[in-house]
């Protein structure tokens, strides 16, 4: 009775194998190096949007004074140039994906012998090593689990070359330029490279695709109190402008009331950027660095100083 109930199950287990082989379907089951691809290209894509995640929480934790500036630049940059790599992987993919379709549209009839061929195998296999696949499975659970080995992501990541990064994404977006997130990527390294009219012209074409990006705003603020603002009131004018932009999302965050404060000192209204660093002074964990450096500045500001920065 037993050995009956075994073949009726391993009958059973074959049938529902062999379906995806039997019936014709739109999408084919996978097999081989096809199906290493889109295992591939999905890992890929759930990879991007993680990263883009983890970039936009890094960008909150940083404004919030979460993150040093040492530590967000490094980390910014380590992300940005693995997204990259994996934007190209996936373009790659895009391109292949049509060669790939023209070939299974190329297979005749004669693709049911081996149809009927895997069934045998796959009866095969599973009425002979049903024990082996079984350790199989779990050998590759457990290489899955173990292959991290406990190492931090930041110390498996390759070695950053922000001139190189740069340069393929000034290529990729010479080809797209109304690509949001690459203008964004690319605004960001331009600012690390220190080359400030790059950093400019890319986050104006970040708010000429999306006027209420409040990173955006923020960062053509500090630019501009970085470059001009502070000798040209134009300037200056614009750089507050696009700073209360960003205090719209985040009215609470020090390190944009920081940069307020110095566009108005910059325009000369010096008793509105006391009461914007004071109030900047309240969200600042007291004796840390940042809330010493704000409380030199009012002091500096209340006797009639220029504050240094």
């Amino acid at each position: 009775m037993f050995p009956a109930i075994i073949t009726f199950m391993l009958l059973g287990v074959v049938a529902m194998l062999a379906m995806p082989l039997i019936r014709r379907s739109a999408n084919p089951l996978l097999v081989g190096n096809e199906a290493d691809i889109d295992e591939e290209r999905v890992n890929l894509d759930i990879e991007r949007q993680t990263l883009l995640r983890t970039l936009s929480e890094l960008e909150v934790n940083y404004s919030q004074g979460k993150v040093s500036l040492g530590d967000y630049e490094r980390l910014k940059l380590g992300y940005e140039h693995r997204l990259v790599n994996i934007l190209d992987r996936l373009d790659a993919f895009s391109r292949t994906g049509k060669i790939t379709q023209k070939k299974k549209k190329s297979r005749g009839p004669s693709s049911n012998k081996g149809h009927w061929l895997a069934i045998g195998m796959i009866g095969l296999l599973v009425a002979a090593g049903s024990p082996g696949i079984y350790e199989l499975v779990y050998w590759k659970f457990d290489r899955d689990a173990t292959s991290g080995g406990g190492v931090p992501a930041s110390q498996q990541m390759p070695p950053i070359d922000p001139v190189a990064m740069v340069a393929r994404l000034e290529k990729r977006l010479k080809e797209n330029p109304d690509d949001l997130q690459g203008q964004v990527m690319i605004g960001r390294s331009y600012g690390a490279l220190e080359r400030w009219e790059d950093a400019k012209a890319a986050w104006r074409k970040v708010l000429e695709l999306d006027p209420r990006h409040y990173i955006a705003h923020f960062q053509m603020g500090e630019i501009l109190l970085r470059t001009s603002a502070l000798t040209d009131p134009r300037d200056a004018e614009e750089a507050l402008f696009h700073i209360d932009k960003a205090l719209i999302v985040t009215p609470q965050d020090a390190s944009v009331l920081w940069l307020k404060g110095w566009s108005l000192v910059a325009l000369g209204r010096t008793f509105e950027a006391d009461e914007i660093w004071t109030e900047a002074f309240q969200y600042i964990p007291q004796g840390t660095e940042e809330s010493e450096t704000v409380k030199k500045a009012l002091q500096n500001l209340r006797a009639g100083k220029f504050p240094s920065s």
